[in-house]
Parts: C-alpha cells; sequence; structure tokens
C-alpha cells in the first residue's frame, strides 16, 4: 500500500482541511460564470449553492455532511429565507468533496458558524436578481419589486411572476456583490423549527446509509486487523481453497506504528461477493502477526503515568501565570487538593464504518459516511498518485460519527483493494473492528489544589493536565500537548483567581487517538467543575452561588493562550445568564426528596455557553439520573428543534461516556469488543430532558453539536456527591 505523508503535525480541528481543503471566511460568495456552466439555458445558478429551475424547483447544494444533526436542513433554511423560497418547492442536493465549496469538515461545531453569512448572502443575490430581472421586463423600477414566497410582484399594479418564469431571464443577469439582507424580524425559516429534509426518508427505510450503497458488480471485503498498532501479517493460516462466493484474500501492509495518520491499518482482507460470506472465512482465518513497538502498551501503565506526571511541575502554559502561587500556598489557610482521571473513549456510532470505492480507467469515486469528503479526496489523490480531478468523494448519510468519520482510513482500504480487483468493493467494518481499531479519545489525569478564603473562593489555584496528545497521530516525534487542546477548557478557564499557574505534560501513546465529540473539553470540564463544586462544599456553600462569585458580572475573557475569533470572546454577562436561567429552570432551590441530589455544571466551549443541572439518586448500587435541565446560548441559531435535540443527545451522549465509557488494552489489544462491555445509556436509562435556549439578540451564531457533552460528567458527580455524599473523581463512576 502507499503511505500517507507531509501531514502538518500541529493541526486543530479548526485548521484541519486536508490536503485539498480552503478556508473560506466571512461573506464571500463563489460565483459561477455562465458562460463555463453547463447548464439548461432556463437554469438560474447564481452561485455554488443555489439553482432554479424552470419549474420553480430550487435546488440547494449543502457542502456539508449529514450525521444525524440536521445541517443538511439547517444550510438550507438560511439560503432558502434570504431567497424568499416556499418551502415545498426546495430539493437538497448533496455536494461532492471540493476545494471551491470551501472548507467541508463537518467538525468541530463550525457548519453555521462558517457559512452562515455566506449563505445569506447565496440566497440573497439569487433574490436580487429575480426582482431586477421582473423590474427588467415590466420596465419598472427594481425597488416597486418585491420578492415574497416564490413570487415576484409589482406593488404597483399587482403583477407577478413565479421564480420559475424568471429564471432564464435573470441567469442572464451580473451576480451582485452586495444584496442587501434581510433583517432578523423579516426571518421565515431562520430561528424556526423545520422539519430535516432527510426525516421522512430515514424513518421509512429510504435513506442512504454507507452500508446502503451498491454498485454494479461490487465485492464486499471484511479486513481482519492486527490486534496491535503497527503489527503486519507474518502468516496466514486455515485459507480456504474452495469456497463458494469467495474473490480473493489480500494482504495488507501496516500502517506505521508511529505517526500513522490516516493510513489503512493493515491486515488480512477477505473479498467476496456477499457480506456474510467475508464474515464467516474472516472468522475462520487462523493469521500470525509480526511484532511491534506498541505490542506491550497496557492503558493501565500509560495512567499510572499520567498520574505520576501530575507530581513534578509542568511546562507552563505561556502567559499563563499570575500572581505568585507558591508563595500564596505558604500563607496557609483552607487547602484542597485532587486528581481526576478519565479513560480512553471510542467513538462508537450506530454505524461502524463502511465505503464504498471503484477505481477503474484512471479514476476513482468513493461514496461512503465521511465528514470531510473534501480532504478525503485529497488523500485517495495522494495515495493513488492522481490529480485530484480524477477523485470523485460523495458523502452518504452517516449513522452518528462523534468525530470518527473525519478520518477517511476505511475508505482508502476500499480504495486499495478496488485497485487491486479492478472492480467495485465495499469495505464493511464490524461492530468489533470499530471499537478495537478506533482513533479513541485520550485517556487523561488531572491535578488541583487550592487554598481558598472564607467564601470557598481560591487565593491560590494551581492547575495540571497530563494526555497524550492528537498531535502524536500526525508525528512520530510529537508528545505534548497542542495549544489549541490546551485552550480546551483548561487554559480558558474563566475563574478570576489573583495568584494561578497552568501546567501540562505529555506522553505518547501506543495506540491512535483523536477528536471525539467536544475533544479536550470533556476531561477539562469534568475537573474544573467537580473541583469547583468540593472548593464550595468545603465551605458550605451553595455551589451555583458559589460559582456566580468566581467570575466577574460582565467583560470578556482574554486568554493566555490561542485568542477566540472576533465577536467570539468568553463573555462574563454570558455565561452568568446561562447559570441563572438554569437555577430557575431546575428549580435549584425546591426541596428533592431524601436521596436525591443536584449537581450543577458550566462550560464555555466552541464559542457557546451551557450550564447543566443534573437530578439524580442512586437504586441497586447504580446511579439513576430521573432529570435534566439543560440551558443553550449558541448566538444566532437556525433551527430551533435541531438545537434541543443537540442537547437532549448530549445528555445521553455525556451520560454515556460518564458511566460506562472505559477503553482498557493489554498487550498491545483493545479489551472491550462490542456494546455488552462498552455500552451506551439505553432508553429505560434515560433522563427527562429540559431545554431552554437564550434569545439570540443579534449574536453571531456558535457551535452546538458538540457543547452540551463537557458540563453532563460533572454534574453527574456533582449530583451524587449531594445524593450521597461520596465524592466521584474518575471516570466512569462507580458506586
Amino acid at each position: 500500500m502507499n503511505a500517507i505523508t507531509n501531514i502538518s503535525p500541529d493541526l486543530s480541528r479548526r485548521h484541519f482541511l486536508g490536503v485539498s481543503g480552503v478556508l473560506v471566511l466571512g461573506t464571500c460568495l463563489p460565483t459561477r460564470k455562465a458562460a463555463a456552466l453547463d447548464v439548461a439555458a432556463d437554469t438560474f445558478e447564481p452561485n455554488l449553492f443555489l439553482a432554479l429551475d424552470s419549474d420553480g424547483t430550487v435546488r440547494i447544494t449543502t457542502h456539508r455532511s449529514e450525521m444525524g444533526q440536521g445541517i443538511r436542513t439547517a444550510l438550507a433554511q438560511v439560503v432558502a429565507d434570504e431567497l424568499d423560497a416556499d418551502w415545498s418547492r426546495i430539493t437538497v442536493v448533496q455536494a461532492e468533496g471540493d476545494a471551491k465549496y470551501g472548507d467541508q469538515n463537518t467538525d468541530g461545531s463550525k457548519s453555521i458558524l462558517l457559512n452562515y453569512d455566506r449563505l445569506r448572502a447565496a440566497g440573497a443575490s439569487a433574490r436580487l436578481m429575480l426582482r431586477q430581472a421582473a423590474a427588467k421586463r415590466w420596465s419598472v423600477a427594481v425597488d416597486t419589486v418585491t420578492a415574497v414566497n416564490h413570487e415576484v410582484v409589482h406593488e404597483g399594479s399587482g403583477r407577478r411572476l413565479g421564480y420559475g418564469d424568471l429564471a432564464g431571464d435573470a441567469a442572464a443577469l451580473p451576480v451582485p456583490g452586495d444584496a442587501p439582507l434581510k433583517k432578523e424580524a423579516e426571518h421565515r425559516f431562520i430561528g424556526k423549527g423545520v422539519t430535516h429534509v432527510d426525516a421522512a426518508d430515514i424513518a421509512r427505510g429510504k435513506g442512504t446509509f454507507g452500508a446502503d450503497f451498491r454498485l454494479p458488480n461490487m465485492a464486499t471485503a471484511v479486513v481482519v486487523r492486527c490486534p496491535w498498532l503497527g503489527g503486519g501479517v507474518k502468516n496466514v493460516g486455515n485459507k480456504p481453497t474452495d469456497e463458494p462466493g469467495l474473490v480473493g484474500i489480500e494482504i495488507l501492509d501496516p500502517a506505521p506504528s508511529a505517526g500513522p495518520v490516516f493510513a489503512p491499518l493493515g491486515g488480512v482482507a477477505v473479498v467476496a461477493e456477499d457480506t456474510w460470506t467475508a464474515v464467516r472465512i474472516a472468522g475462520q482465518l487462523d493469521i500470525e502477526w509480526t511484532a511491534s513497538p506498541n505490542q506491550d502498551f497496557d492503558s493501565d501503565v500509560l495512567r499510572q503515568s499520567l498520574r505520576d506526571a501530575l507530581k513534578a511541575p509542568g511546562a507552563l502554559v505561556p502567559n499563563s501565570a499570575k500572581g505568585d502561587v507558591d508563595a500564596a500556598f505558604a500563607t496557609g489557610g483552607t487547602e484542597l487538593e485532587a486528581v481526576y482521571e478519565t479513560p480512553f473513549l471510542s467513538h462508537a456510532p450506530m454505524e461502524p464504518p463502511v465505503a464504498v470505492a471503484d477505481v477503474s480507467e484512471g479514476r476513482c469515486t468513493v461514496n461512503a459516511p465521511l465528514q470531510d469528503p473534501q480532504s478525503a479526496r485529497g488523500l485517495v489523490a495522494q495515495y493513488l498518485r492522481v490529480a485530484p480531478e480524477k477523485v470523485s468523494v460523495t458523502p452518504t448519510l452517516l449513522g452518528g460519527a462523534f468525530g470518527r468519520k473525519s478520518k477517511p482510513d476505511f475508505a482508502l482500504e476500499a480504495v486499495e483493494l478496488s485497485k487491486r480487483l479492478n472492480r467495485p468493493v465495499r469495505v464493511q467494518w464490524l461492530r468489533e473492528d470499530d471499537i478495537r481499531h478506533d482513533y479513541f479519545h485520550a485517556a487523561s489525569a488531572q491535578y488541583h489544589r487550592a487554598v481558598i478564603d472564607e467564601d470557598g473562593r481560591p487565593k491560590a489555584w494551581l492547575q495540571r493536565t497530563a494526555f497524550p496528545s492528537i498531535t502524536s497521530v500526525f508525528a512520530a516525534q510529537a508528545r505534548d500537548p497542542a495549544a489549541w487542546e490546551l485552550d480546551m477548557g483548561f487554559s480558558n478557564l474563566p475563574y478570576s483567581v489573583d495568584n494561578q499557574r497552568m501546567e501540562f505534560a505529555g506522553i505518547r501513546p501506543g495506540i491512535r487517538v483523536g477528536w471525539l465529540r467536544s475533544v479536550c473539553n470533556i476531561f477539562h470540564a469534568f475537573s474544573a467543575n467537580v473541583f469547583a463544586d468540593e472548593m464550595a462544599a468545603a465551605v458550605g456553600r451553595d455551589p451555583i452561588e458559589h460559582r456566580l462569585s468566581m467570575f466577574p458580572a460582565s467583560g470578556k475573557l482574554k486568554p493566555p493562550g490561542q485568542q477566540p475569533l472576533p465577536g467570539h470572546e468568553l463573555d462574563f454577562g454570558r455565561l452568568r445568564h446561562v447559570v441563572e436561567r438554569v437555577r430557575e429552570l431546575s428549580a435549584w432551590n425546591k426541596p428533592r426528596p431524601e436521596g436525591v441530589g443536584l449537581g450543577f455544571a458550566v462550560h464555555q466551549s466552541f464559542n457557546s455557553y451551557v450550564a447543566t443541572v443534573l437530578e439524580a439518586s442512586v437504586a441497586g448500587g447504580q446511579p439513576r439520573v430521573s432529570n435534566a435541565y439543560v440551558v443553550l446560548d449558541c448566538g444566532t441559531y437556525v433551527n430551533p428543534d435541531t438545537c434541543r435535540a443537540q442537547m437532549e443527545g448530549a445528555v445521553v451522549f455525556g451520560l454515556s461516556l460518564a458511566l460506562y465509557g472505559d477503553i482498557g488494552m493489554k498487550n498491545g489489544a483493545v479489551v472491550q469488543s462490542n456494546f455488552h462491555d462498552y455500552p451506551m445509556l439505553r432508553i429505560a436509562q434515560a433522563p427527562a430532558t429540559t431545554v431552554e435556549l437564550v434569545a439570540p439578540q443579534g449574536r453571531l451564531p456558535a457551535g452546538v453539536g458538540e457543547p452540551g457533552v463537557p458540563p453532563v460528567a460533572p454534574a453527574l458527580s456533582n449530583a451524587l456527591f449531594a445524593a450521597t455524599g461520596t465524592r466521584h473523581r474518575t471516570l466512569p463512576i462507580r458506586t
């Protein structure tokens, strides 16, 4: 197999755009020149995202991947609103991976943040051109013509034309560069609940997910991979000699054991005419693997190394030190210290990785549940050593992803096998493959030490974090956490402390690590929120009142590390508001029955503010969460129903991690294999969840998919302390 090389080790999800990616910010609007278009003369296609046919059908192209978060609907809502279209006449088209669209990485909760202005401009420009076309036909001033609900109307005479009637005329006009946008009060779809465009097909079993995609003459492959990272195939025993339906058995070269990037892991591929034959034969093979430096990797040893790293001073977060922490500790007072730990985690989406590739006649097509088809396209082109124009990558629907499917290693497996066999090949991962060979969320350990005053506020606060960095996947020499990883809830904590020091340490992992929904915010929010709760408990103070006393009433945070995008600075007033709202929403001061406790946590991530209260108890030795209350401030939002659903999903996702998430490794191999030993929260365990959205008030849009997760685990730990008096500092929570 070919190697994937020359990938920068310093890649945050904000900046990771792959080989062919382009970041497009602001209101830059890609347009198409009429002379270059191969479209019907009566089709109006003013830009990449919008096309109007003469029958009035509006085709909106969405360049992000749909994984249940409703992004195809939200992006279409933005364009349709500014176009002032009839929603029933909208058709959504999935874009292929192509640099012309700008950033296509559906990751980092940034789809609306990066595209809101440019998609509004796309719709507004088309609306203005339709008005101009009607005004020209009627020989009237354009300012006497309005466009409303798929029609253009002349105010003086009442004459009207449908959008489709004007498609050909509008197509002949130049695209304006500064079409006026609607005011917030004029929005018909933005900020309104709209049923997801894919919902009906998905509910009826008609949606096309990765495993649903078929090509003529397609074979199916199941790959048996080495249990440890970097191992290759030494010998394959028990091969079938004459098996109906068997196409062949192929040996795939191993990925590099250090800095594997997104290269396929290698192994033994069983290719058959049907999935079951491939699965059955793969299970019969007797494979001897070669050694690798990761063969002895043990997660317990790594976690002990993380704990040991916290015992000594670490590297200082640049510009983070304030005052003199050591001197403040020397003065004495009420002192607290604690270590918090989180394990390796798997994404475990309901749909395991799968990809269909067809390499033939110097070209390659890939159809797969990919979060970033554009970077996948570039990597496939690099892998095959062809120009990107020879590669087409189209995302199917994604049955969950959480960051896993932004890595196209499984698509490259299909590409390699299709190239060898000269026919379309579908590579199907099994659930066991997914859990054992993931890009795992990093294990971590945090140390907090503080001396507090009589109100529980810290006079001095020492913070240390240790975890293997995601950059270790991109470079063999990478070790320490990157600045953008520290900016996820560690270096940008909002608490005001006169004497403060933030230190960090890294460690080389023996597995692939990667970003998982909310990334480092998971463990940083856990430790900071539980430690703040411990401060309040030490002086007998209400946790919410204590938290409000720890940051200013107003103003903006200037963190020591990477600065936020303009307009997205942490606003203390907004942070306080979600805290105060969740206190009211949860009836925080209302007495609960004995044995029932309330836990609170708040966190800002992906430019959004989320405050969460959980109501929990212990029954039969197991934690039980009966109610969850969430307040979200994400600035301007497109679909409030989606926002609420994302918070509800975040509660389920966060509780699954807090109660069950634990990936262990022995002798380089993952111990867990399926949902029986890596369980998810079941429907009967899910709490009743109440979500409140803060009104946009003209603020910039921010993230929604990820920021609901970080407060869940600490809120649960704090609730169980309130219910039982037992403090949980290690995840998953064991009672």
